[in-house]
C-alpha cells in the first residue's frame, strides 16, 4: 500500500514539473536574455550620425531658400480717414515755439502751393538703382524717376512668383502716366496742397489698377505693393512725400538723417512679437487705401533718399548716412548702399533712389 502512495506522489510532482515549467517557457519567450545585443552592434551606432547629417542638409536647404516676404495683416488697424497731412517745417516752428526760452515764432497753417514764385528756388537731380539681392531669385521691386515732373517713387511688390512684380510695375506705370498726361482721377481733398493731392490721387488711382488686375486673374490675386514717392516744386521749395507702407523716405541735412515717414506695420502701432513685421496698409489689396502725405521744405544741400526694406533692413541709418556724405556722385552712392546691403546679406530685394537739392543757376 505504501508503496503505491509513492507511485501516486510522484507521479503528481512529475504532472506539477511539467505544468510549473510550462508556465516559466511562456513567460521567458518576449524578454530573452540576448535581446538588447543588437542595440551595441556598431551599425546600430552610427544611426545618429546619420540623422545629424540629415539635419545639416536640411538646414542648408532651409539658408538656400528665398526668405519669407513682406505680408499684410489679415486684420489690421483701424483705418483713420484718407491719411495723414503733415507739414515738417510747421511741426519744428511748434517744437520751437514750445521752449520759452526762444524767441516768439509766428506759426503759419497749412498753405495751398499757388501761387508759386517766377523763378524756381531750388533745383533737384536724382539717381536710382534697383537689385535682386542675394537670396531672391526674383526682382519685385520697381521705381521710377522723371526728372522733367520732379518725381521720384519706389514701389516694392509682394504676392509670391510674379504678382509681386506685377503690381510694383504696374503701380509705378500708372503713377507715370498719370504725370505725363496730367489726368488725375478722383475727388480732389481740399485739406492738401494741389501738388501734394495730384500725388495722393496718382497713388489711389494705382490701388484701383493693381486691385482691378488682380480680381482678373486669379494667379495674382491677393498682390499688392508698398509705396514711397517724392514730389518737388522747385518754384515753391516744397518736398511733397507720400507713402504707403514700409517702403521709406530719408532726409539728410548735414551731418543728421532723419526718416521722413512712419512705416505702417504692425509693430509701429504697439504689437510685438512675429507679427509685428506684418503691414497694416499697402496698395492694390482693398478697394481704397490710405496715403500719408508729408510736406517738406527741402534746402540747397539737402539729400533725400527713398529706399525699400531692402534696404534699411540691413543697413543701420548711420551707415546709410556716412555712405551717402563721402561722396558727392549720386551714381557712386546709390551703388555703395547698394553693395552694401548686398554685403550685410542681401536677404531682399534693394532699391535706392538718391536725389540731391541743387542751388539754382540764375
Amino acid at each position: 500500500m505504501l508503496m503505491v502512495w509513492i507511485g501516486i506522489g510522484i507521479a503528481v510532482a512529475f504532472v506539477l514539473l511539467i505544468v510549473v515549467r510550462a508556465m516559466m517557457g511562456g513567460e521567458a519567450t518576449p524578454a530573452p536574455a540576448q535581446a538588447p545585443k543588437p542595440a551595441s552592434k556598431a551599425p546600430a551606432a552610427k544611426a545618429p550620425a546619420k540623422a545629424t547629417a540629415k539635419a545639416t542638409v536640411e538646414s542648408k536647404k532651409d539658408d538656400d531658400q528665398e526668405p519669407e516676404g513682406t505680408k499684410v495683416a489679415s486684420v489690421p488697424p483701424p483705418a483713420v480717414g484718407k491719411g495723414i497731412v503733415k507739414d515738417v517745417a510747421i511741426e519744428e516752428q511748434k517744437m520751437r515755439a514750445s521752449d520759452k526760452s526762444g524767441p516768439d515764432i509766428t506759426i503759419d497753417v497749412l498753405e495751398d502751393d499757388d501761387p508759386t514764385g517766377p523763378i524756381p528756388l531750388i533745383l533737384v537731380t536724382g539717381v536710382g538703382r534697383t537689385d535682386p539681392g542675394r537670396r531672391r531669385k526674383h526682382n519685385e521691386d520697381a521705381y521710377l524717376a522723371l526728372p522733367e515732373h520732379n518725381l521720384f517713387v519706389i514701389a516694392d511688390g509682394m504676392g509670391g512668383y510674379a504678382a509681386g512684380e506685377v503690381a510694383s510695375a504696374l503701380a509705378t506705370e500708372v503713377i507715370s502716366e498719370a504725370f505725363k498726361t496730367s489726368t488725375f482721377v478722383g475727388d480732389a481733398d481740399p485739406s492738401r496742397p494741389k501738388r501734394g493731392d495730384e500725388l495722393v490721387l496718382s497713388i489711389q488711382m494705382a490701388n484701383e489698377a493693381i486691385l482691378t488686375q488682380a480680381r482678373a486673374n486669379e494667379a495674382q490675386h491677393g498682390m499688392g505693393t508698398t509705396l514711397v514717392a517724392i514730389r518737388f516744386s522747385p518754384n515753391k521749395q516744397r518736398a511733397y512725400i507720400a507713402h504707403v507702407g514700409d517702403s521709406r523716405c530719408y532726409r539728410i541735412r548735414g551731418d543728421q538723417i532723419q526718416q521722413m515717414t512712419i512705416d505702417h506695420t504692425l509693430g509701429a502701432v504697439g504689437i510685438t512679437g512675429p507679427a509685428a513685421s506684418k503691414l497694416s496698409r499697402a496698395v492694390g489689396i482693398a478697394d481704397t487705401v490710405e496715403v500719408d502725405l508729408t510736406i517738406d521744405h527741402p534746402h540747397v544741400g539737402d539729400l533725400y533718399l527713398l529706399c525699400c526694406d531692402g534696404l534699411n533692413k540691413m543697413v543701420p541709418d548711420e551707415i546709410i548716412r556716412q555712405v551717402v556724405a563721402k561722396d558727392d556722385d549720386l551714381d557712386r552712392a546709390v551703388n555703395e548702399l547698394v553693395d552694401t546691403a548686398n554685403e550685410r546679406g542681401g536677404r531682399d530685394n534693394i532699391t535706392v533712389i538718391l536725389v540731391r537739392v541743387e542751388q539754382p543757376q540764375l
